[in-house]
């Protein structure tokens, strides 16, 4: 038969093996990135013009949801004018920048071609700092974030300073 210290080596494997098991079993949410809000946190999207009638403007989201806005030619709104996105939709963008691998971007995109306009994104929050040049050359998910901010500023009410 088996002594003790042969039983004792077999149980320790066994109740190792269980709580292997156990934890690897166990579910994996995918638990959403949130985001607090912070007014110093801020993204800022600047679009530059071309030798036709693209809108040149910047626009600078706040975490606290407060918006600035400065139309310099051929847009709806010229001038400065403030604004304000709901927290629901600040806390959404903030999250979505949040699971962007900023680190990894160029700083500066190739230029394919100088009548198309280019846009400056910037996102500055405790964790990040990263300002990024680019235009139709840009990575996927950075041109789709500038026309979501477009949208999302298109659809508050701004008023004039």
């Amino acid at each position: 038969m088996f002594n003790l210290s042969c039983k004792l080596v077999i149980m320790r494997t066994l109740f190792f093996c269980f709580l292997l098991l156990a934890f690897s079993c166990r579910s994996t949410k995918n638990t959403p990135v949130t985001y607090e809000a912070n007014a110093e946190d801020m993204i800022t999207l600047q679009r530059t013009g071309c030798y036709g009638t693209c809108p040149i403007y910047e626009v600078s989201i706040f975490g606290n949801g407060i918006v600035s806005y400065e139309g310099k030619g051929f847009t709806a709104h010229q001038g400065k004018h403030v604004g304000v996105i709901e927290e629901s939709k600040v806390k959404a963008l903030f999250a979505q920048m949040n699971k962007l691998d900023w680190e990894n971007y160029p700083d500066i995109y190739p230029i394919d071609n100088v009548d198309f306009p280019q846009f400056f994104l910037k996102y500055h929050t405790v964790q990040t700092d990263k300002v990024i040049k680019a235009n139709t050359q840009a990575a996927a998910e950075l041109l789709a974030l500038s026309k979501e901010i477009d949208a999302l500023v298109k659809s508050i009410q701004l008023k004039k300073q």
